[in-house]
């Protein structure tokens, strides 16, 4: 195998489809030399980087109906709907304990993507022990849900809000075999951003011009990045993961059978092109 990178999207709750995907990766000791992920891509990506599998699904299929990491008891304790404090030091975090030791000290790559709101940019960062949980949450602060993060003085949101999938960075990388994990189908497109959701966004990122010029964009982009990556597997250039029909889940899904069937779809699509992947790494 050459240089290889995993490239994984974000998608909040759709990431169950990853996390499916990244454990038969696991169980087959498929072991990429760097992971770059966004958004919910990050913190799949960070379990996958520290050999857990299993934890993804058990967190986010047992715990989505627990108002402490999503919903109202979030909102008390972490002025946003998604608990952190919750996934990274409390309940969760005992039972489903993250082994950031393996995480840090593993010889894979780990790279995260965050939007800077200042600039509007991503900024990739390489693990960090220090700024671990900061980085994951950041870029996994959904606008409108969740509050800024700060990290060394600097404001962040989610990494997905100017780069949903960071296949230009593992290309400008110079990575030689490249797989991506997408969360949606193939014929997936976003729609323009509406006036109502601009006004929303204006309301309450006034101070931060340049977040919102990406925010307005960001389906243009999407898009754009979309037929890209669809224009590179035709070229057996990258390798390509991705749910094969429309996914019905919602970014913070809490109906335990659609997530455990997300979860499955992952496992199977994997399972299924398992061997053509291998050729792919190792051609």
């Amino acid at each position: 195998m050459g240089k290889s990178v995993l490239v994984l999207e974000g998608g909040a709750m759709r990431s169950l489809f990853t996390s499916g995907v990244l454990d038969i990766f696991m169980e087959n000791n498929i072991n990429m030399d760097c992971t770059v992920g966004v958004s919910a891509g990050a913190l799949v990506g960070s379990n996958y980087v520290s050999n857990q599998k299993g934890r993804t699904a058990n967190i986010n299929i047992n715990h989505c109906k627990d108002s402490k990491y999503i919903g109202v008891r979030a909102i008390k304790n972490n002025k946003g709907l998604v608990g952190f404090d919750y996934l990274f030091g409390g309940e969760i975090a005992k039972s489903n304990p993250f082994d950031e030791k393996e995480f840090i000290n593993s010889k894979k790559r780990f790279v995260t993507g965050v939007t800077n709101c200042e600039t509007g940019k991503t900024e990739y960062y390489d693990k960090d022990k220090e700024n671990t949980y900061k980085l994951l949450q950041a870029s996994s602060s959904m606008p409108l849900v969740s509050k800024v993060v700060e990290i060394n003085g600097n404001p962040y949101l989610d990494g997905a809000i100017d780069c949903n999938v960071p296949i230009d960075w593992a290309l400008k990388q110079g990575y030689e075999k490249i797989v991506v994990v997408l969360t949606r189908n193939k014929d997936y497109r976003k729609k323009p951003v509406s006036n109502k959701m601009k006004r929303m966004y204006k309301l309450v990122y006034s101070k931060y011009p340049n977040l919102l010029k990406t925010m307005y964009d960001r389906p243009n982009k999407y898009n754009e990045t979309y037929d890209k990556i669809e224009k590179l597997e035709s070229e057996n250039k990258i390798f390509v993961l991705r749910p094969e029909n429309n996914v019905d889940i919602s970014r913070l899904e809490r109906d335990q059978d659609k997530l455990k069937a997300l979860y499955e779809e992952g496992i199977n699509e994997t399972k299924n092109k398992l061997s053509d992947l291998k050729n792919y790494l190792n051609s």
